[in-house]
């Protein structure tokens, strides 16, 4: 009987172990584990009779393999691309039935150092920024995009790439500055980097009188302060005036 193909994802250059069956060994006649490696042609790894405990493994497999006798498994050392496909376990039954399990095996290696590069951090008010995303080490990576820790919403100025690794933000205003996040994974593990969003300030210098003073804009502020400077003056000479009559005296002659 068949079974559906089970997906395999292992770590690069680790060891791979491909299961077995847990059939009684005495109710099987031959068991035979075969590879059909990147869609080439199919190629015998070993073969096992429980009843003689004779065991046949191909050459190329020898030092790199470990068949258990108990449950039929298979480990292979050290895996890398070249071992990428469809792994098939054949048993065959002393009553003629067959049990075939296949397993389709993906090499992956972890994704790690994702970075974001562009063209300028801080661009104008107005303009375009394209981000690109790229993780450096690892495959068969998807790309998501998220911004101030929400999934990115996809708009008339926000354009993703076929593969999602670069954002493009069209016609850039106020609301787009914040935080976005590019987060790289595969099957086995994921990273991310983020990218702050400023708008570059304008180089124009506003006239004087635009500034205000003490926190009132323009004209209003400079009134202000004139007005308490007007004030402090007229209090000034006041003072100043009450304390000359409050001290004035009168000559008097001298008794000697």
């Amino acid at each position: 009987m068949d079974q559906k193909t089970k997906e395999v994802y292992w770590r690069f250059n680790t060891t791979l172990l491909l299961m077995g069956t847990n059939l009684n060994a005495s109710s099987i006649f031959n068991v035979e584990w075969c590879a059909q490696l990147n869609r080439s042609e199919e190629v015998s790894i070993l073969t096992y009779s429980p009843s003689s405990k004779n065991i046949y493994i191909n050459e190329s497999y020898r030092k790199r393999v470990v068949f258990s006798h108990t449950n039929f498994s298979l480990t292979i050392h050290c895996v890398t691309f070249s071992d990428e496909g469809v792994y098939t376990l054949t048993i065959q039954l002393l009553d003629r039935q067959q049990q075939i399990d296949k397993s389709r095996v993906t090499v992956i290696i972890p994704v790690s150092n994702v970075h974001i590069t562009r063209q300028t951090s801080a661009p104008h008010q107005g303009k375009n920024i394209t981000l690109n995303c790229l993780g450096t080490e690892g495959n068969a990576i998807s790309y998501s995009w998220q911004k101030c820790n929400q999934p990115l919403p996809i708009g008339n100025r926000t354009i993703l790439s076929k593969d999602n690794a670069s954002l493009t933000l069209i016609n850039i205003q106020q609301s787009d500055i914040g935080n976005y996040r590019c987060v790289a994974q595969n099957v086995l593990s994921s990273g991310h980097k983020d990218f702050i969003l400023q708008l570059c300030a304008e180089t124009g210098v506003s006239p004087w009188w635009s500034y205000g003073i003490y926190g009132y804009p323009g004209y209003l502020g400079y009134a202000i302060v004139i007005f308490y400077i007007f004030s402090w003056v007229k209090r000034t000479r006041k003072s100043s005036s009450k304390g000359q009559s409050g001290t004035s005296t009168s000559t008097l002659p001298l008794n000697c």
